[in-house]
This record gives structure tokens, C-alpha cells and sequence, in this order.
């Protein structure tokens, strides 16, 4: 698999068929290589950006301005069974990564591009981030306070593109199975992003609803929200069935009124009172500690849920007993502590490229031996661009 990749939604798409046993070859520009590198020094001085998002992979470094950069990514192409890019359209184009010529020289190809609006069509070329993508889907007109719209407080649009790319690629590959020819995969963020969206789109077209935005309640769900116990800390409740809703009256909260209220017996009505409902259940929750409003959500079997910082997921029970996070070290030996993939933990296996991500083109020279080509001609001319990463190699 080759990959053509920068920022977040193709590396993350990458690194996990990386995880699946993929080999990935990930092209980087000489000298500066995928910016992401240079994002923060947060793990003992390299980028958690990078870190997270680039296991499992070989860099080799290609200047692709250079026919001989160029020449060496064709030969490498003619033997991938995948190529991942999220180049701008244009500069995909430039670089004879579009659909047709791919297909004509490649028949059995999978070819995917990653774009914020699509490879073409009246935005095609236009800059797409993350937060922009969000804006632009719609999520950002639900998110936040009624006066205020806010991104979500991660990278959604990229890391959910990172996946469906991920997915649509295995599809084109057991595709491929039965074919026996490749495909093109056109993704947008923007695509993706309206999947989220989706429920709230279709209930505007069908019936003109349009969910406000309401910062710590659910819009179709109620009671669904956090409150406030009387030890000042919060707890998020979710009741999402009416037999939850009735145990959760008399055996949470205590209040046999609430739970025969009319205005509360189903969830449409729940919701319909949400504000009121809302107001009537903070009053219960400040009477009560978080430990006993936990213990009896416990002893009810309902959900819930306490608001963590980044230190409680470090320490969680949960990610300590599923190795989630884990010892590891860069690759001069300073010890980190890294993210461990689902996939990764999954489906562990024998052609892993190492769990650290690579230093910019450290196996450009074996990667090229291996084609029989000239390495230092991969680099478009003899010792162009080499940083100091290069050097290490």
C-alpha cells in the first residue's frame, strides 16, 4: 500500500490497515516530510500528532516534483495493490494520481483520494480542515451554547473520514476478489460529516425540524444530560427507554409522582418537557452526593457516566485492562507512553513495521534497493533535501 498521505484523515485510514497487516510505504516530502511532524514536541520531542497517527509504516522520502521522484513512485505503485492519498485534486492531478490515468496504467488499482468537498465539482479546490469540514457539515449548528456554535472537541470530520476511507478500501478489496479489476474511491469529508448529520437533515427535509443547539442534553432523548450533585460534581444520566424512565423515579431519585406524571410517560413527552424536566430532576441530583446518586444508578442497572479529564481516561480502569495506552520508545530509546489502536490490539501479527512511527525516509534506501533503482536518485537529485532525520538513517 502506498500512501500519499499528510495531517490526520489518510495516515489514520493508513495506520489502520497498517494495523491489519498491511505494508504501508508512506511518501514524504525530503527534508520536511508530512507536517505533522512538526505539530508539538509533546512525546519526548517528537509530535503526538505524528505518533498517534503513523505506526506501523515505512517512510521513504521522494521528491515528486522530480522525474525521477516520479519514476520511482510509478514503479512503486505498479506493484501496490492500494494507493491512499488526500492531496489537493489539483496537486493529485498534477501528479497523475487521478482516476482515469491510475486506471489505464493500473487496472487493478485501488485507488483512494481523500478531499474536503469531493475531487471535483464547484469546491473541489477549495482548502478543507477539520474544523472547517464541521462548520460546513452542519455539526457545528448543533454543537455549543444557543448563542454560541463550537466545533466538536475533536478532530471528527478527519478521524471519521480516516475510518469510512479505511472501510470503503477493504470493500474494494474483497471487491477486487470477485473482479478481478480495482477501483476509485472518492472521499469527502464532507461526505462523512453529513452521515452525522444525517437524523437532523432528514427530519428538517420531512418535517422542518431544527434541533437547537443545547450544550449537555441530547436533542431527541430525555432525560439525557448532566447534573450537578450536591458534592459539585457531575454526572451524565442517560434514560433511553420508558421502563428505564420508571425505574429511575422510583429507584433513583425516590419520586412515584414523577414517574406517573403524565406530561413524562413517554420519551416524545420527555422531550417535548424537556427544559421543565430538566429543571425538576436538578433539584433531586442537588440533594443528593455523586456517590449516592452512583450507587443507586448501580443497584437500577442504568447508564451513566462521570465527566473525565485526560488524566481519569489515562488512569481508567477500563484503558489500564485493555492496554489501550502502553510503555514504548522512540527510536533512540527514550521511553513514551503511546496509544495502542483497536485494530493493533486486535489483530496483532507477524509483518508489523514496528509500533513507533518512522523517522522521516528511514527506509527510503531499503525500499528502493529492493526496486532495484538508484536511492539517492529517489530523492530527485543525488542528496536533495535531507534533513537531519535523513541523516540518521
Amino acid at each position: 500500500m502506498i500512501a500519499i498521505e499528510h495531517s490526520v484523515a489518510g495516515p489514520l485510514s493508513t495506520r489502520m490497515l497498517g494495523e491489519l497487516g498491511a505494508e504501508v510505504i508512506k511518501i514524504e516530502r525530503p527534508g520536511a516530510g508530512d507536517f505533522a511532524r512538526h505539530w508539538d514536541h509533546n512525546v519526548a520531542g517528537e509530535s503526538a500528532q505524528f505518533w498517534w497517527l503513523n505506526s506501523h509504516k515505512k517512510s521513504v522520502a521522494l521528491d515528486l516534483k522530480s522525474e525521477s521522484g516520479r519514476a520511482t513512485l510509478d514503479t512503486l505503485l505498479s506493484g501496490a495493490d492500494v494507493v491512499i492519498h488526500n492531496l489537493a485534486p489539483a496537486s493529485a492531478t498534477r501528479l497523475g494520481l487521478c482516476s482515469d490515468t491510475l486506471a489505464s496504467k493500473y487496472p487493478r488499482l485501488i485507488n483512494c483520494q481523500i478531499s474536503g468537498f469531493g475531487a471535483s465539482g464547484p469546491a473541489a479546490d477549495r482548502k478543507a480542515y477539520d474544523m472547517l469540514i464541521q462548520a460546513e457539515a452542519g455539526l457545528m449548528s448543533i454543537t455549543g451554547t444557543p448563542e454560541q456554535p463550537m466545533r466538536v472537541g475533536v478532530s471528527i470530520s478527519d478521524v471519521s473520514t480516516g475510518l469510512y476511507a479505511a472501510l470503503l478500501v477493504l470493500g474494494a478489496l474483497h471487491e477486487r476478489e470477485r473482479t478481478g479489476k480495482g477501483r476509485y474511491l472518492d472521499v469527502a469529508m464532507l461526505d462523512v460529516s453529513i452521515e452525522f448529520f444525517g437524523p437532523m437533515l432528514l427530519s428538517y427535509a420531512n418535517a422542518g425540524v431544527v434541533y437547537p443547539r443545547i450544550p449537555d442534553r441530547h436533542h431527541a432523548i430525555a432525560p439525557y444530560g448532566v447534573f450537578e450533585c450536591s458534592d459539585g460534581r457531575r454526572i451524565l444520566i442517560a434514560i433511553e427507554q420508558d421502563a428505564e424512565w420508571q425505574r429511575f423515579c422510583l429507584e433513583v431519585i425516590k419520586d412515584p409522582a414523577l414517574a406517573a406524571h403524565g406530561s413524562y410517560s413517554s420519551n416524545v413527552d420527555r422531550v417535548r418537557h424537556n427544559d421543565e424536566l430538566a429543571a425538576h430532576l436538578a433539584e433531586h441530583f442537588k440533594r443528593s452526593s455523586s456517590a449516592e446518586i452512583l450507587a443507586a444508578l448501580d443497584a437500577a442497572n442504568l447508564a451513566y457516566a462521570k465527566i473525565n479529564d485526560v488524566h481519569d481516561v489515562l488512569n481508567h480502569p477500563v484503558v489500564v485492562h485493555r492496554g489501550i495506552v502502553e510503555t514504548s520508545a522512540t527510536s533512540d530509546g527514550r521511553p513514551v507512553l503511546r496509544h495502542v489502536g483497536i485494530a493493533e490490539r486486535i489483530f496483532r501479527n507477524e509483518r508489523d513495521h514496528g509500533t513507533r512511527p518512522p523517522r522521516l525516509g528511514e527506509h527510503t534506501k531499503d525500499v528502493v534497493a529492493q526496486l532495484g533503482a538508484d536511492s539517492d536518485l529517489a530523492f530527485g537529485i543525488a542528496g536533495a533535501g535531507r534533513g537531519k532525520n535523513d541523516a540518521q538513517q
